[in-house]
């Protein structure tokens, strides 16, 4: 009779050994996913109200040196014309030619910028959401998949990306 009861006892003991050892495991089993990192970059609502502003900016100094170009054109017509060559109208001409060139340079210029800027903005607020969404739902990693060698597999159902593109718009309009 006590054989049984001590059988009982470490097969109780080894058993709980057993469930808490394979509790341990699956806790301590690291949660992983990959995004599809243009995926992310192109759905974030974030990028995409930057892009407007950006194409907005483009084409009003667009439209700024459509109208210099056009008055440089009526101004060439009418030097071809004048029988006379009026020296105020070739100064004329002269004068907004030197600053449509001088405004498109400094355009081209702007427009770089404030590209790279807007995307440093959106990389860092991006980066930050990825890493909110990671802790808030415990993953230990979440990689980037970019084909630049970085994950060369991952089986599909470890494919966050739609979920991340969700969280990370929902960080941004403020509804997470």
């Amino acid at each position: 009779m006590v054989s049984k009861n001590k059988f009982s006892i470490l097969l109780a003991v080894f058993l709980l050994a057993v469930i808490s050892w394979m509790i341990y495991q699956n806790q301590t089993k690291p949660k992983t996913g990959f995004v599809l990192i243009q995926d992310v970059y192109n759905g974030f609502c974030m990028k995409k109200e930057f892009e407007k502003k950006y194409t907005q900016t483009t084409n009003a100094r667009k439209k700024i040196l459509d109208s210099l170009s056009f008055e440089l054109k009526i101004l060439l017509k009418r030097i071809e014309t004048e029988k006379e060559k009026n020296k105020s109208t070739i100064e004329e001409f002269n004068t907004k030619r030197a600053e449509y060139v001088q405004r498109k340079q400094n355009y081209e210029e702007d427009n770089t910028a404030l590209s790279k800027q807007y995307d440093q903005e959106i990389l860092t607020q991006l980066n930050q959401y990825v890493k909110d969404y990671g802790e808030q739902n415990h993953y230990t990693y979440v990689f980037g998949n970019d084909g630049n060698g970085s994950l060369m597999y991952a089986a599909e159902a470890k494919n966050i990306t739609k979920e991340v593109i969700e969280f990370v718009n929902n960080k941004y309009k403020g509804t997470e």
